[in-house]
């Protein structure tokens, strides 16, 4: 039995070439305690490690995504470092390897998200969102603070002055609001947020895995460094992809009117 069939706060399934983590904690509306974070930990590994894997998919069950950090166990903890060193760190980890899986991640807001649950879907490549999902950062309502890199990946999202009304109000916003804001990707009704996603990530599943691992780099790593410093990391990513055979795929059925096939390495 694999490390993901004996989690008991997610369920990790295959669908073809997408993985699927399921937040199964509906009692708590998954809220990010110990258990939680060390089950997403091992999915996101797994995903990692399976070559068949091309796409995952980050989602919650009932009417919760994840309702953040699970504050009765954070409120067990006797010290700030304790907090930091017992909740905060090991959360940080696991949102890294989300954002650093060389597979395009895909949040699926079910519901509510706030707080770490936000942060959680910031940290994926894409976001869907149900219309009626209910989001927000809530950090300020509660005097808390977004330590594991909200603040950053808000601003990056919807500018400063946005950013700073969601980290400051802590007001909530539907997916279908901030869709219009350009945080969530794409906003559909709730009974078919299940169907979009899956279409979306099975397309992404047909282009190259090397090619969409390389853009995520340069995104990520680029956005944020002058332009000569990034033009500078695309031509060096390009020159590895070059290497791959996948462009060298793409343009033979182009030209053969075809569909381009691409295999793990591509």
């Amino acid at each position: 039995m694999t490390a993901t069939e004996q989690a008991t706060t997610l369920r990790y399934e295959l669908r073809g070439p997408v993985a699927w983590i399921v937040l199964t904690r509906p009692e708590r509306r998954n809220a990010l305690g110990p258990e939680v974070i060390a089950d997403l930990g091992r999915a996101v590994a797994a995903a990692r490690e399976d070559d068949g894997v091309r796409v995952l998919v980050i989602t919650g069950t009932d009417d919760a995504f994840s309702a953040g950090a699970d504050l009765a166990f954070v409120r067990s903890l006797e010290s700030p470092k304790d907090i930091v060193d017992r909740f905060l760190r090991p959360l940080t980890e696991v949102l890294r390897a989300i954002r650093e899986l060389p597979k395009p991640v895909i949040a699926a807001i079910n519901g509510h998200c706030v707080a770490g649950g936000l942060e959680t879907a910031l940290c994926c490549d894409l976001i869907v969102a149900a219309e009626d999902a209910r989001i927000a950062d809530g950090h300020a309502r509660f005097g808390l603070l977004p330590a594991i890199g909200g603040a950053h990946l808000l601003s990056r999202a919807l500018g400063p002055h946005k950013a700073k009304e969601l980290l400051f109000t802590g007001d909530t916003f539907t997916g279908a609001q901030l869709a219009e804001l350009g945080l969530v990707n794409r906003a559909v009704p709730g009974d078919r947020l299940e169907e979009a996603v899956t279409t979306l990530a099975e397309s992404l599943a047909e282009r190259s895995p090397s090619g969409l691992a390389r853009m995520k780099e340069m995104v990520n790593d680029g956005g944020s460094v002058p332009w000569q410093l990034a033009a500078a990391l695309e031509l060096t990513l390009t020159e590895a992809h070059l290497g791959t055979g996948a462009p060298a795929e793409g343009l033979a059925a182009f030209a053969e009117r075809r569909a381009p096939v691409f295999g793990p390495g591509q």
